[in-house]
């Protein structure tokens, strides 16, 4: 009879050579894909926060809850890269197949049931007025990007609209204010951050991006309060995001004083506040990566149709 335990660990083993193999495909399909582009994700404003208290959630929070159902991370991470492939294009149509979409942002079983998430997230994001999505029989759905805010509208190219205009220009102020963006390098893609990242971690990034603003550099702080109102995630999105950041050495935390309420008042008082590594999606890589064995390849990876990118 076969010991139960040495077969549990040539399991373990299969899996991690799959694992390992599914990560290498990313970073391939990350790489080509951002040789493509050649430009960072343009993530307007108004999708990270409420450009008013007064307004609904952003979709960003949308986005990474649903309808309180799962697969929020997929949603989030398949739209962003939906706006990655989109920069500098008005009204853009992408018709990857849905299993490329699933091996580009890391997800197991690309071919299968990746690319089954990948069906059930785009069908969410066209309820939600993300995408509208032109089904074609025998061949890959057309993805028709819609603008970020989930209005339904057209996507129009963020750069160009909230780009300085010339003097005597009709365009207002405060009509560019509502296309300023963050940047998402594509080493989020390139470096496989897009994998081992978990919802909760990618949106407080954002958050933290959209906080710092122009201030490259400077620490920020997003208080429990801060989060809830302005971005509408929850403590525990907030808690478990910004651990998970720091852990990945993505961000570092520094504790600031913060001024005690009386002047008999001795209780020393801090807060917790964080600043962004410019670089470190592009130089850094998750320890996950760091697998040198290629014995384990697998060998139809190799053979992916990658020309679409």
């Amino acid at each position: 009879m076969r010991d139960e335990s040495a077969s549990d660990l040539e399991y373990l083993g299969n899996r991690k050579h799959v694992e390992a193999a599914e990560r290498q495909t990313q970073l391939r399909i990350g790489r080509l894909a951002a040789g493509k582009t050649g430009s960072s994700a343009a993530v307007r404003y108004a999708f990270i926060a409420r450009p008013d208290p007064s307004d609904g959630p952003p979709a960003l929070a949308r986005i990474l809850r649903g309808g309180g159902g799962r697969g929020g991370a997929v949603r989030l991470k398949l739209y962003l890269s939906l706006l990655w492939l989109s920069r500098g294009q008005d009204s853009p149509v992408h018709a990857y197949p849905a299993g490329q979409l699933a091996a580009l942002i890391g997800l197991p079983g690309a071919a299968t049931a990746g690319a089954r998430r990948i069906q059930e997230s785009l069908k969410w994001l066209e309820s939600a007025g993300f995408v509208a999505l032109d089904r074609r029989r025998g061949d890959a759905t057309r993805v028709h990007v819609l603008d970020d805010a989930g209005s339904g509208r057209p996507y129009k190219d963020a750069g160009a609209l909230s780009a300085r205009k010339p003097k005597g220009s009709k365009v207002s102020e405060k009509e560019r204010s509502k296309h300023y963006y963050v940047q998402l390098k594509s080493g989020f893609w390139s470096s496989g951050w897009v994998r081992e990242l978990s919802g909760a971690a990618v949106a407080m990034y954002l958050t933290m991006l959209h906080e710092q603003g122009n201030r490259v550099g400077e620490s920020v702080w997003v208080s429990p309060r801060i989060a809830r109102e302005r971005y509408d995630l929850s403590d525990e999105t907030r808690g478990k995001g910004l651990r998970e950041l720091v852990d990945a050495a993505l961000l570092t935390r520094s504790s600031k004083p913060v001024p005690n309420l009386s002047f008999f008042d001795e209780r020393y008082r801090g807060r917790s506040e964080y600043t962004i590594l410019p670089e470190a999606l592009d130089r850094t890589r998750p320890a996950s990566f760091r697998f040198d064995d290629t014995s384990h390849r697998d060998p139809f990876a190799e053979s992916d149709d990658l020309t679409g990118w």
